[in-house]
Protein backbone atom coordinates (compact mmCIF):
# COMPACT_ATOMS: atom_id res chain seq x y z
CA UNK A 1 0.00 0.00 0.00
CA UNK A 2 2.85 2.70 1.00
CA UNK A 3 4.82 1.50 -2.36
CA UNK A 4 1.90 2.51 -4.31
CA UNK A 5 1.15 5.90 -2.40
CA UNK A 6 4.51 6.92 -3.35
CA UNK A 7 4.19 5.79 -6.94
CA UNK A 8 1.13 7.77 -6.97
CA UNK A 9 2.94 11.05 -5.73
CA UNK A 10 6.14 10.26 -8.04
CA UNK A 11 3.83 10.30 -10.82
CA UNK A 12 2.13 13.40 -9.73
CA UNK A 13 5.57 15.16 -9.29
CA UNK A 14 5.99 14.42 -13.14
CA UNK A 15 3.33 15.21 -14.42
CA UNK A 16 3.31 18.61 -12.88
CA UNK A 17 7.01 19.08 -13.45
CA UNK A 18 5.73 18.25 -17.24
CA UNK A 19 3.26 20.68 -17.06
CA UNK A 20 5.48 23.70 -16.26
CA UNK A 21 7.92 22.72 -18.84
CA UNK A 22 4.73 23.16 -21.29
CA UNK A 23 3.65 25.98 -20.15
CA UNK A 24 6.95 27.94 -20.05
CA UNK A 25 7.40 26.74 -23.55
CA UNK A 26 3.31 28.34 -24.31
CA UNK A 27 4.66 31.49 -23.04
CA UNK A 28 7.32 32.22 -25.62
CA UNK A 29 5.43 34.59 -27.58
CA UNK A 30 3.03 37.64 -26.48
CA UNK A 31 3.13 41.33 -25.99
CA UNK A 32 3.23 43.31 -22.82
CA UNK A 33 2.03 46.90 -22.39
CA UNK A 34 4.33 49.20 -19.98
CA UNK A 35 3.35 52.00 -18.28
CA UNK A 36 6.72 54.42 -17.80
CA UNK A 37 6.85 57.41 -15.43
CA UNK A 38 9.92 59.60 -15.20
CA UNK A 39 10.10 62.00 -12.32
CA UNK A 40 10.51 65.49 -13.81
CA UNK A 41 10.99 67.31 -10.18
CA UNK A 42 13.79 65.08 -9.42
CA UNK A 43 16.08 66.02 -12.52
CA UNK A 44 14.68 69.78 -12.43
CA UNK A 45 17.73 72.09 -13.27
CA UNK A 46 19.03 74.39 -10.02
CA UNK A 47 17.43 77.29 -11.64
CA UNK A 48 13.79 76.11 -12.32
CA UNK A 49 13.76 74.52 -8.90
CA UNK A 50 11.32 77.96 -7.60
CA UNK A 51 8.92 76.52 -10.81
CA UNK A 52 8.33 73.46 -9.65
CA UNK A 53 4.80 74.05 -8.69
CA UNK A 54 3.85 74.92 -12.27
CA UNK A 55 5.52 71.67 -13.47
CA UNK A 56 3.91 68.36 -13.40
CA UNK A 57 5.58 66.05 -11.32
CA UNK A 58 5.24 62.98 -13.15
CA UNK A 59 5.79 62.46 -17.10
CA UNK A 60 4.19 59.73 -18.51
CA UNK A 61 4.31 57.36 -21.38
CA UNK A 62 3.22 54.02 -23.05
CA UNK A 63 5.32 51.13 -24.68
CA UNK A 64 4.87 47.94 -26.06
CA UNK A 65 7.23 44.86 -26.04
CA UNK A 66 6.21 42.30 -28.74
CA UNK A 67 8.14 38.88 -29.00
CA UNK A 68 7.96 35.75 -30.42
CA UNK A 69 10.29 33.27 -32.68
CA UNK A 70 13.28 34.68 -30.88
CA UNK A 71 12.28 37.91 -32.06
CA UNK A 72 11.41 41.11 -29.31
CA UNK A 73 10.24 44.67 -30.30
CA UNK A 74 9.80 47.31 -28.39
CA UNK A 75 7.72 50.77 -29.09
CA UNK A 76 6.50 53.72 -28.21
CA UNK A 77 1.99 53.17 -28.33
CA UNK A 78 -0.22 55.78 -27.78
CA UNK A 79 -2.25 56.64 -24.57
CA UNK A 80 -5.75 56.76 -26.17
CA UNK A 81 -7.62 58.64 -23.08
CA UNK A 82 -4.54 61.19 -22.97
CA UNK A 83 -4.88 62.41 -26.32
CA UNK A 84 -9.24 62.17 -25.63
CA UNK A 85 -8.18 64.86 -22.85
CA UNK A 86 -5.92 67.05 -24.87
CA UNK A 87 -8.41 67.22 -27.57
CA UNK A 88 -10.75 68.39 -25.48
CA UNK A 89 -8.26 71.46 -24.40
CA UNK A 90 -8.09 72.35 -27.70
CA UNK A 91 -4.43 70.60 -27.77
CA UNK A 92 -2.85 72.97 -25.97
CA UNK A 93 0.46 71.56 -23.91
CA UNK A 94 2.09 72.58 -20.96
CA UNK A 95 5.56 74.51 -21.11
CA UNK A 96 7.67 73.77 -24.63
CA UNK A 97 10.92 72.86 -22.58
CA UNK A 98 8.76 69.97 -20.66
CA UNK A 99 7.05 68.44 -23.58
CA UNK A 100 8.62 65.76 -25.34
CA UNK A 101 7.76 64.77 -29.00
CA UNK A 102 5.74 61.97 -29.28
CA UNK A 103 8.43 59.15 -30.09
CA UNK A 104 7.80 56.97 -33.13
CA UNK A 105 11.07 55.00 -32.38
CA UNK A 106 11.20 51.16 -32.25
CA UNK A 107 13.81 49.08 -30.88
CA UNK A 108 14.19 45.21 -32.70
CA UNK A 109 16.24 42.46 -31.20
CA UNK A 110 16.75 39.11 -33.17
CA UNK A 111 17.92 36.94 -29.94
CA UNK A 112 19.32 34.25 -32.24
CA UNK A 113 21.56 36.19 -34.17
CA UNK A 114 22.28 39.04 -30.75
CA UNK A 115 21.65 41.77 -33.33
CA UNK A 116 19.33 44.94 -32.76
CA UNK A 117 18.48 47.34 -34.67
CA UNK A 118 16.94 50.87 -33.59
CA UNK A 119 15.19 53.57 -35.19
CA UNK A 120 16.50 57.10 -33.70
CA UNK A 121 15.22 60.46 -34.31
CA UNK A 122 17.34 63.20 -34.10
CA UNK A 123 16.68 66.73 -35.16
CA UNK A 124 14.33 65.47 -37.76
CA UNK A 125 16.70 63.34 -39.22
CA UNK A 126 15.85 59.81 -38.92
CA UNK A 127 18.66 57.03 -38.34
CA UNK A 128 18.69 53.23 -38.14
CA UNK A 129 21.47 52.01 -35.57
CA UNK A 130 22.83 48.84 -35.95
CA UNK A 131 24.53 47.01 -32.86
CA UNK A 132 24.68 44.14 -30.50
CA UNK A 133 22.55 43.92 -27.12
CA UNK A 134 23.27 45.62 -23.99
CA UNK A 135 25.23 43.61 -21.86
CA UNK A 136 24.73 44.49 -18.41
CA UNK A 137 26.21 42.08 -15.10
CA UNK A 138 22.82 41.21 -12.95
CA UNK A 139 22.79 40.43 -9.53
CA UNK A 140 20.52 38.10 -8.27
CA UNK A 141 19.33 39.23 -4.53
CA UNK A 142 17.02 36.15 -3.91
CA UNK A 143 14.21 38.15 -3.41
CA UNK A 144 10.55 37.64 -4.96
CA UNK A 145 7.21 39.42 -5.22
CA UNK A 146 4.12 39.52 -7.25
CA UNK A 147 3.55 41.81 -10.38
CA UNK A 148 0.24 41.17 -11.34
CA UNK A 149 -0.56 37.27 -12.31
CA UNK A 150 3.36 36.55 -12.10
CA UNK A 151 5.79 35.76 -9.51
CA UNK A 152 8.68 37.49 -10.32
CA UNK A 153 12.27 37.64 -9.13
CA UNK A 154 14.51 40.44 -8.42
CA UNK A 155 18.07 41.45 -9.68
CA UNK A 156 19.85 44.79 -9.60
CA UNK A 157 22.55 46.85 -12.16
CA UNK A 158 24.75 49.41 -11.23
CA UNK A 159 27.67 51.84 -12.45
CA UNK A 160 29.09 54.87 -11.29
CA UNK A 161 25.48 57.55 -12.42
CA UNK A 162 22.76 54.70 -13.03
CA UNK A 163 21.10 52.03 -10.12
CA UNK A 164 18.42 49.81 -11.50
CA UNK A 165 16.04 47.25 -10.17
CA UNK A 166 14.61 44.72 -12.32
CA UNK A 167 11.80 42.67 -11.46
CA UNK A 168 11.68 39.39 -14.13
CA UNK A 169 9.18 36.51 -14.49
CA UNK A 170 10.80 33.14 -15.55
CA UNK A 171 7.03 32.00 -15.85
CA UNK A 172 7.96 33.94 -19.38
CA UNK A 173 11.62 32.47 -20.42
CA UNK A 174 12.49 35.24 -22.68
CA UNK A 175 15.26 37.21 -22.52
CA UNK A 176 13.16 40.70 -23.11
CA UNK A 177 12.12 43.55 -21.29
CA UNK A 178 11.80 47.65 -21.67
CA UNK A 179 14.29 49.33 -24.29
CA UNK A 180 17.69 48.05 -23.86
CA UNK A 181 17.21 46.15 -20.59
CA UNK A 182 17.59 42.57 -21.25
CA UNK A 183 19.73 39.58 -20.14
CA UNK A 184 17.87 38.05 -17.39
CA UNK A 185 16.46 34.44 -17.68
CA UNK A 186 12.75 35.92 -17.87
CA UNK A 187 10.84 38.85 -19.24
CA UNK A 188 11.26 42.05 -17.03
CA UNK A 189 8.22 42.89 -15.93
CA UNK A 190 8.94 46.26 -13.12
CA UNK A 191 11.98 47.95 -13.37
CA UNK A 192 12.76 51.62 -10.93
CA UNK A 193 15.94 52.88 -12.20
CA UNK A 194 17.50 55.59 -9.72
CA UNK A 195 15.10 55.39 -6.76
CA UNK A 196 12.46 56.23 -8.83
CA UNK A 197 13.48 58.85 -11.36
CA UNK A 198 12.10 56.58 -13.71
CA UNK A 199 9.99 53.45 -13.27
CA UNK A 200 8.43 51.20 -16.04
CA UNK A 201 4.98 48.42 -15.28
CA UNK A 202 3.83 46.38 -16.84
CA UNK A 203 0.12 47.24 -17.19
CA UNK A 204 -1.07 44.34 -19.47
CA UNK A 205 0.77 40.73 -20.35
CA UNK A 206 -1.07 38.87 -23.57
CA UNK A 207 0.15 35.65 -23.66
CA UNK A 208 -0.34 33.86 -27.68
CA UNK A 209 1.20 33.33 -31.23
CA UNK A 210 2.28 36.77 -32.73
CA UNK A 211 2.19 37.26 -36.46
CA UNK A 212 5.46 37.25 -38.07
CA UNK A 213 4.81 40.40 -40.29
CA UNK A 214 5.02 42.28 -36.82
CA UNK A 215 8.33 40.96 -35.58
CA UNK A 216 10.36 42.73 -38.58
CA UNK A 217 13.30 44.71 -38.52
CA UNK A 218 12.37 48.09 -39.09
CA UNK A 219 14.39 49.86 -42.39
CA UNK A 220 13.80 53.45 -42.09
CA UNK A 221 16.43 56.07 -41.96
CA UNK A 222 20.50 55.97 -42.65
CA UNK A 223 22.01 52.66 -41.41
CA UNK A 224 24.70 54.11 -38.73
CA UNK A 225 26.18 51.71 -35.75
CA UNK A 226 25.87 52.32 -32.20
CA UNK A 227 29.21 53.83 -31.67
CA UNK A 228 28.97 56.72 -34.61
CA UNK A 229 25.16 57.31 -33.20
CA UNK A 230 26.97 58.01 -30.28
CA UNK A 231 28.88 60.79 -31.30
CA UNK A 232 26.48 62.13 -33.44
CA UNK A 233 24.17 62.17 -30.39
CA UNK A 234 26.32 64.18 -28.87
CA UNK A 235 27.40 66.40 -31.10
CA UNK A 236 23.83 67.49 -31.67
CA UNK A 237 23.55 68.33 -27.95
CA UNK A 238 26.53 70.34 -28.07
CA UNK A 239 25.31 72.70 -31.10
CA UNK A 240 21.95 72.57 -28.87
CA UNK A 241 23.52 74.00 -25.76
CA UNK A 242 25.27 76.43 -27.58
CA UNK A 243 21.46 77.77 -29.39
CA UNK A 244 19.78 77.65 -26.56
CA UNK A 245 21.91 77.77 -23.51
CA UNK A 246 20.13 75.43 -21.80
CA UNK A 247 22.26 73.50 -18.87
CA UNK A 248 20.83 71.50 -16.25
CA UNK A 249 22.43 70.19 -13.46
CA UNK A 250 26.15 69.26 -13.47
CA UNK A 251 26.98 71.53 -16.57
CA UNK A 252 24.64 69.34 -18.99
CA UNK A 253 21.73 70.53 -21.05
CA UNK A 254 18.35 69.76 -19.66
CA UNK A 255 16.21 66.62 -21.85
CA UNK A 256 14.74 63.46 -21.10
CA UNK A 257 15.93 60.17 -22.67
CA UNK A 258 12.47 58.43 -23.32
Amino acid sequence: MKHNNKHHMLMAIIIMLCSCIVTNAQNTSGTILYTQKINIHMNLPIEWEGMKDKIPEFRESNHKLTFGDSKVMYEAVKNEKKEAERAKKGGKRGMRGMRGRKSQEKRFVDLSTNSVVATRDLMGKKFLVTGKPEKYKWKMTGKNKQVGSYLCQEATWQDSTTQIVAWFTPMIPVQAGPGDYTGLPGVILHMNINDGEREITATDVQLGEVGSSILVAPTEGKEVSQEEWSKIRKEKMKEMEKEYGGKGKGGRMFYFRG
